[in-house]
């Protein structure tokens, strides 16, 4: 392995040096984190070239034997995870350089949580990811709430109980498998489930774990948690922008390497399939309802994480490598996103859609990556967004699910068309504009790179993943009439409608999950899946 770095240094290094700076003179604390995550950046890229053109990476911790020893894995799967969680690490943290939050104790936490997204990428052990989640959990909890004002207190609590009851289920589920089993590795896990004399005692176990990681991953109904979690009034933008960006999609992951696992005994692919699309269609009406950007944000998280597991079940491997392309394009677009409304929200001292105006005239470069962004999400041609949907398209083709992507890309639009009034008209703050180079640099960065997984989004997907698609149609004038089309409708429905019925968005704007609510949705699911896994295996 190049640079001869074992996977378990991937996993202590950010977190060892973060603890250890943290006794030292601030500067120098920053500029031992800046040296690390470009260590990481670089090893990630080492790690990623050895697998994609080489071998899997497979190290056994304290030398235990296959199906004992704690396992880390560097596959076609985990390292572009591992990669893209270096890079956006890396850029988030040069964003942000200048702000006044970034003490010691935030820059711990902040390096605590990529250790541990890195950790579950790596993770080939059941009960190492379940560890790794509850303290991902933890750390996230306590960054939501950094700022300490009443309700950011209040959605990071509520926050850490919703997933404290997840994480419950799953522990009782990874007991009951191990129960059955005697085996915690993933890869055994998968060869002892072929051989179990009666696969439905493991229905049970799945139920528990897959429950748990759904609600990880926002799925409906099980997304009350994300939007006072991405969206919290006083957490930093580059806390929600990895929130977004990165831990959301490591319950996209681990539902993809999980249900690999129990592969053996039970295919879920059309419940997933069908859930993904509701998913992704309630995200993007409740995100129309919003005024506060940060929320049409976090809104649309949920709606772009239901797109990309609709595309990782559909069944077609064009549809299932386009959902992984969707998981690194969301997280380019949806970063961006949230580090450019940081700023605006800063510079306007508001959050509300309504009363920012002028964004372009005011701070150009910023307009130009909110733009990006937008472009981005809504799968306008050249943007790294439309090609991803369009491999998910192509799985589909010809099939009533067709229909369902022709939805999710107009609610997408009519979305973002809302959201875009920002960027026009006269600045509606009149005070000199501050300026932050590192904060506009990364954001154009991102924006750049929002384009370029567009134009060259057939070489990106073979040189992440291997498989190698036409992307020509992605570009065609068929395309293109169909995204102008489509957003033309969305200004109509907007100005029309959307506009016209602010009353009836005001009362869904009012509607928030309680813990209550929340653990029935959970309890709920369990049954459902538990249901739905007798009646298929």
């Amino acid at each position: 392995m190049p640079f001869n770095v074992s996977l378990h240094l991937l996993v202590l290094i950010p977190v060892t040096v973060g603890a250890f700076g943290y006794f030292l003179p601030q500067k120098l604390y920053k500029c031992m984190l800046f040296a690390t995550n470009v260590a990481m950046v670089m090893t990630a890229i080492s790690l990623f070239i050895t697998v994609r053109w080489g071998e899997d990476v497979v190290q056994l911790l304290a030398g235990w034997p296959h199906g004992i020893a704690i396992k880390l894995v560097a596959d076609q799967y985990s390292t572009p995870m591992v990669l893209l969680t270096a890079v956006f690490f890396f850029g988030t943290f040069i964003f942000s350089t200048r702000a006044g939050y970034m003490d010691r104790v935030f820059l711990f936490l902040f390096m605590m949580l990529q250790s541990t997204i890195f950790g579950l990428f790596l993770s080939g052990d059941v009960f190492n990811i379940y560890v790794l989640l509850e303290l991902g959990m933890l750390t996230v909890g306590i960054l939501i709430m950094y700022k300490r004002d009443k309700q950011s207190v209040y959605d990071g609590m509520l926050y850490l109980m919703m997933n404290f009851i997840g994480m419950a289920f799953m522990l009782l589920g990874i007991g009951y498998l191990y129960r059955i089993t005697g085996v915690l590795d993933i890869v055994a896990l998968h060869e002892r489930l072929g051989m179990l004399k009666d696969p439905q005692s493991a229905v049970v176990p799945y139920a528990m774990i897959i429950t748990a990681v759904s609600l990880k991953a926002a799925l409906l109904p099980l997304f009350g948690w994300l939007p006072r979690a991405h969206g919290a009034p006083s957490a930093p933008a580059i806390v929600s922008a990895v929130l977004s960006g990165i831990q959301v999609k490591v319950g996209v992951y681990l539902l993809v390497r999980l249900h690999w696992m129990f592969e053996p005994i039970l295919d879920a692919a059309p419940f997933f399939a069908v859930l993904g699309f509701l998913t992704s269609v309630v995200g993007f009406l409740l995100a129309v309802a919003q005024k506060d950007i940060k929320l049409i944000l976090a809104y649309h998280t949920i709606s772009q994480v239901g797109l990309i597991v609709m595309g990782l079940n559909l069944g077609t491997e064009i549809a299932f490598w386009g959902g992984m392309y969707h998981i690194i394009n969301h997280a380019l677009f949806k970063g961006l996103l949230f580090l450019s409304a940081g700023i605006i929200i800063e510079e306007y001292g508001t959050r509300y859609y309504s009363e920012i105006r002028g964004v372009f005239r005011r701070m150009p470069i910023v307009g130009i990556a909110a733009l990006a962004g937008v472009l981005g999400i809504t799968g306008a041609p050249f943007f790294n967004g439309s090609i991803s949907k369009y491999f998910i398209q192509r799985g589909i083709e010809g099939n009533l699910g067709e229909l369902g992507l022709y939805l999710i890309n107009f609610g997408t639009i009519l979305s973002f068309v809302k959201y875009s009034t920002i960027l026009f008209g006269r600045p509606s703050v009149e005070t000199p504009p501050e300026r932050d180079p590192f904060a506009a640099g990364v954001a154009l960065i991102f924006g750049l790179a929002c384009l370029a997984g567009g134009i060259f989004g057939g070489p990106a997907v073979a040189l992440f993943y291997g498989p190698e698609y036409a992307v020509s149609g992605a570009f065609g004038l068929e395309k293109i009439v169909t995204f102008l089309l489509t957003l033309a409708l969305g200004v109509v429905v907007y100005v029309g409608v959307v506009k016209r019925i602010g009353d009836f968005l005001a009362d869904v704007r009012q509607f928030k999950f309680t813990f209550n609510q929340v653990t029935v949705f959970l309890t709920a699911f369990f049954v459902i899946l538990l249901t739905y896994g007798y009646l298929t295996v």
